[in-house]
Formats: structure tokens, C-alpha cells, sequence
């Protein structure tokens, strides 16, 4: 293994070095960074002062996460990660600032209104008991359960959808359990909600 990945660092040092010139100087400086890394040479101070977040001391930090504070996360992949959760979290604080969502979590009678795109956008209401919820920032969910007619009928939703216009608590039952799917099992005067 550790031949492997000697080979491929020789096979792109040169690549690396030969694109310096190329490249931005800020990414000049981390492929350096990030080669002497790699072989396991230690970072200079000059290397430190090069780097844009050090240029712009006197300045506002960028809207996006300089690099230095992604050293952690040491892939691509953690590191993007990272920046959608950032992005998403963003997104969620101003989607509150728009709207007010109350908070409801299993238990809560919730009633909804609703504009269907496929009914001409008029508003329809839904009330039902919210047997769960799951919380993943922008893709937020909850399901609500209720008896109409002769069968039960169990919807989930998302939270931050445009087609929800207002979400209204009407009433908390006391439960002991974050998801509440025995209700299933159980007889429909339990979860009816008028």
C-alpha cells in the first residue's frame, strides 16, 4: 500500500509542479501544502502567511469556510458534506425568518392548510394526530394520522414545503415515545381527531 501511494506521488509531483505556475496562487499554495503533507513534511510559516485567509487579515472572512478550518475532515467528501449541512442550516434559519412554524413533535394534533397544485391551488385542510418526525435540517418530515370515512389515512409532509401555508397546533397528548407507530395496531377512536 504504501508503495501504491508512493508511485502515484511521484507520477503527480511533477504534474504538481509543472501547473504551479498555472493554477491561482492560493491553489499554488495548498497543492504544495497538501504534497508536503502527504510525504509527511511539515508546513512553513512562509506557507502559512501565503494562504487567503492570512492575506485578508484586515478584512471580512469570505462567505464560504476557508480551508484552514477544513483540515480536520480530511476527504473531499467529508468536506463537502460539511459545506451542504452549512448550507442547508443556512437555508432552514431563513426559511423560519419567513414564516413561523410552531413546535408540534409526536403527539400533537396538527392541522394543516394546504394549497394542491393539482386542484387548481385552491386550500384544503388536513388534522391529524403526528405519529413521528424526523429531523434533517432542510428535509425535515412529520406524519400525521387520522380516520376520514371508512379507512385511516396516513400522510407525511414535509416541513419546509412551499405548498404548506400554515401549520396550526390544536392540542398535545401526553406520549412517552418518539414515534408513535403502534397506533397503527389500534383502534381508530384512539387516533381520531375530529
Amino acid at each position: 500500500m504504501q508503495r501504491l501511494c508512493a508511485a502515484a506521488l511521484s507520477a503527480v509531483r511533477p504534474a504538481l509542479a509543472g501547473s504551479a505556475d498555472v493554477l491561482r496562487p492560493s491553489l499554488a499554495a495548498g497543492a504544495a501544502r497538501a504534497l508536503r503533507t502527504s510525504t509527511g513534511a511539515s508546513t512553513s510559516q512562509a506557507d502559512l502567511e501565503t494562504t487567503p485567509l492570512a492575506r485578508e487579515k484586515g478584512q471580512a472572512l469570505p462567505p464560504w469556510t476557508p480551508t484552514q478550518l477544513l483540515q480536520k475532515r480530511k476527504t473531499y467528501m467529508k468536506r463537502a458534506g460539511f459545506m451542504l449541512s452549512v448550507l442547508e442550516q443556512e437555508k432552514v434559519e431563513a426559511l423560519n425568518k419567513e414564516r413561523k412554524i410552531p413546535e408540534f413533535g409526536p403527539g400533537s394534533v396538527v392541522e394543516l392548510k394546504l394549497s394542491v397544485p393539482e386542484n387548481k391551488r385552491r386550500v384544503t385542510t388536513f388534522k391529524g394526530l403526528c405519529i413521528a418526525r424526523t429531523n434533517k435540517a432542510l428535509r425535515t418530515t412529520f406524519t400525521l394520522r387520522n380516520f376520514i370515512g371508512p379507512a385511516a389515512v396516513e400522510r407525511t409532509f414535509p416541513l419546509y414545503s412551499p405548498h404548506i401555508q400554515e401549520i396550526k397546533v390544536t392540542e398535545q397528548r401526553r406520549v412517552r415515545r418518539a414515534k408513535l407507530f403502534y397506533m397503527r395496531e389500534r383502534v381508530p377512536r384512539e387516533y381520531r381527531v375530529a
